[in-house]
Formats: C-alpha cells, structure tokens, sequence
C-alpha cells in the first residue's frame, strides 16, 4: 500500500515536467549581455527604441517573411524528427503569429482590444547557403546537449549553421540544457549582432514538443492534453524576436518594457487568475505566449510594436532576413512578387506542386501555373 502510494504521488509530478514550459532564455541572455558591454550597449538601444515605437505607434503594420532552418540532432538517430512533423511546427507558428489559432477569437473578454495579428510568416528555405534545394531540415549524428561547452550551445551549434543574417537557425537537441533533465523546452538567444557574428545567433530546441503527429514529438495533435506544448516554439520566436517573459522583473519596472502586459510577481501558471498580483493589478494576461500558462493564444499590439521595431533595425541582421534579396537567395520569395509576368493578359497567382503545395520554378518536376482567369498550366521546366 505504501509503494501505491507513492508511485501515484509521482505522477503528478512526472506530468508537469513534461506539460510546462521550461524556457531558460532569462539566465542566458542576462549573464551573456552582463559579459559583453558592446552586445549591451546595442540591446539597450533597441529597448529605447522599441519603447519609443510603441509610445508614438510608429511602426508600420505590414507582412513579413522569415526563413527558417531546422538542425536535428541525435547520437543514433536524427531522422526521428520528420519533415512531416517540421513543417507541422511551422504550421504552427504561422498560426499564431497571425491570430489564426482556434483560441485567437474566444480570448479572455478584457485583452481582446489589444490580441494582435503579428502579421509575420515563416518559410523553411528551399535554398541552402551553398545555392543548393533544400527541405529546410539538416541531419546530424551527436548527442551535445543545447549548452555545451560554455553555455552558449557553440558545439552542436558549430555542427551546422546557416549564415545567422540570412536564416532563422533552430536546433533540435534530446537535451536543452546541461543538466540530464529531458524537460527543458528550450531557449533563445535576444537579437546581438556579435552573437549572429559567432554564428550563435537562434533557437535552441527539445524535439519532444516540436509540432504534432508523425515523429518524435510527444505531443500527438491538438486535441492531445499536452497540446499547449506544441506552441512553446512559439514562445521562444518570440525571445528572438526580441519579447521577454511577461513576469521578467517580478513586478518591478521595466519588467517585459511591453506598456500593454499588465506585470507579473512570476509566471501564473495557470488561467484561473488566481494570482498574487502585483500592486494595482487586478487581471494579467495569461493567455501570452510569454507567459508560462496552460492556455497560450495571444500576443499584445505593443508586443507587435517591439517584434516589428526589431525587425525593422539592423541588430543581429533582423532587418535582412525579410528583405526582398533574401528571401529570393533562400528560395522564400512570394510567387507574385518574382512572377508578375502578363501572358495573354493573364497574371500568374502561384505554382503549385503534385501535392497543392505552393512552390517555385524547380528544374525537372512537374508543376501547375494557376492565372487569374481561372486556367491551370502544367509544365515541366528541363535543364
């Protein structure tokens, strides 16, 4: 009886590890930019900033393009994690940086004024940094964890990086941290010039809550109990994009420097408000994404103000990885905006592949033309 006991206290525990967020980006972040004063110096200019946009709501709202890159690693077997379920974690992202998540419509009544439509896409590359076609998904056999050997991640981040101002980079690792603790979600570094420089500029990621169905992840669809953590990548974007925890200075000003997130004493944990708050709070938003909550869904119009202030400045290249330029050289580029040719006076809308899938002209694959008046071509482009 004493043995059931026990193992049934366990429980409970055992699922929270695997059903919380643990993001680790705070510690990172703060003893990396404590190290090195000019990463700081240039942080605390992009805060102004920011603080500044959001002040005088100068930021252009408008769509934008990030291509991203998924590095897997594994000591026996990498292809775990499968294209299928990548390209379900982009899905993902593209959900809900666009307020296309089912929850985006049914929020919490007070934050429903201010939920923000980020309005930013994400594309895996079809174009390596060699000029190459790519899935947008590298393999790699080794088990370093997401730290080794500084706290940084510079070893399994060395394996494989993409040149950091031109892709979003994400490694995928069994262990985020150094710690023997499978539970780790990840972390992020904040945007720094020197650290895209170093190539450690990105995402650090625990296959275990990347995207859903087929793979490695042990979250199985949306209608899992631990569907919540499908979206942590979501979360930590959002570190790279520049947005820190909701509770980052535990009531203290400038807490997240975000004007619209009411200040958190710690992460709620949970979405039945049931505090402590903080002085002269009286409901905080718990459906943030940078919160730690059971219930993401949202994020602020001044979180959109700092995410587009970010991506508008030059600080670890974030203005580069949207630009026309780029997204062309990594096979990201809107078919629309490379196609705008007239053919019979009719416009080409997109190329799709086999499968329905937007694409772009691809040497010996058969592929459809779709033109705005309703005609389909296929052809297939013979090098």
């Amino acid at each position: 009886m004493i043995r059931l006991m026990i193992l049934l206290l366990g429980i409970p525990f055992l699922m929270q590890g695997q059903n919380s967020i643990k993001c680790s980006t705070s510690e990172i972040n703060k003893k990396y930019f404590a190290e090195h004063p000019e990463a700081r110096k240039e942080r605390e200019w992009l805060n102004k900033k920011s603080k500044l946009a959001e002040l005088n709501k100068s930021v252009i709202s408008t769509s934008l393009t990030i291509p991203i890159v998924f590095h897997i690693n594994d000591a026996t077997n990498p292809e775990k994690v499968t294209l299928a379920q990548v390209q379900s974690a982009v899905d993902i992202l593209n959900e809900d940086f666009n307020g296309l998540n089912p929850e985006f419509n049914s929020l919490r009544t007070e934050f429903q004024s201010i939920a923000a439509d980020i309005e930013i896409n994400f594309c895996l590359a079809a174009i390596d940094p060699d000029g190459n076609t790519t899935s947008g998904v590298t393999y790699h056999y080794n088990d370093y964890n997401g730290r080794e050997p500084n706290g940084s991640g510079g070893a399994v981040k060395s394996v494989s990086v993409w040149p950091c101002d031109k892709y979003l980079n994400v490694w995928v690792v069994n262990k985020v941290e150094d710690d023997n603790d499978l539970y780790w979600s990840g972390w992020a570094f904040y945007p720094s010039t020197s650290l895209a420089n170093q190539g450690l500029d990105g995402i650090v990621y625990n296959h275990r809550y990347l995207g859903y169905g087929e793979g490695s992840s042990d979250v199985s669809g949306p209608a899992s109990w631990q569907a919540k953590m499908a979206r942590v990548l979501t979360h930590e974007v959002g570190h790279y994009l520049n947005l820190m925890h909701t509770f980052n200075d535990n009531c203290n000003a400038p807490d997240d420097e975000v004007s619209d997130t009411p200040p958190l004493l710690s992460s709620t944990g949970d979405c039945q408000q049931l505090g402590p708050f903080c002085s002269g709070v009286t409901i905080v938003n718990d459906e943030n994404y940078m919160d730690y909550s059971p219930c993401p869904s949202m994020f602020t119009e001044g979180q959109k103000t700092r995410v587009l202030t970010t991506l508008n400045s030059t600080v670890g290249y974030r203005n580069n990885l949207w630009s026309s330029a780029n997204l062309i050289a990594v096979g990201c580029q809107t078919v629309t905006a490379v196609h705008p040719e007239m053919i019979n006076n009719r416009a080409l809308l997109k190329i799709i592949d086999i499968l329905g899938r937007d694409t772009k002209p691809t040497a010996d694959k058969p592929l459809f033309y779709i033109y705005d008046d309703g005609t389909v071509e296929k052809k297939i482009i013979i090098e």
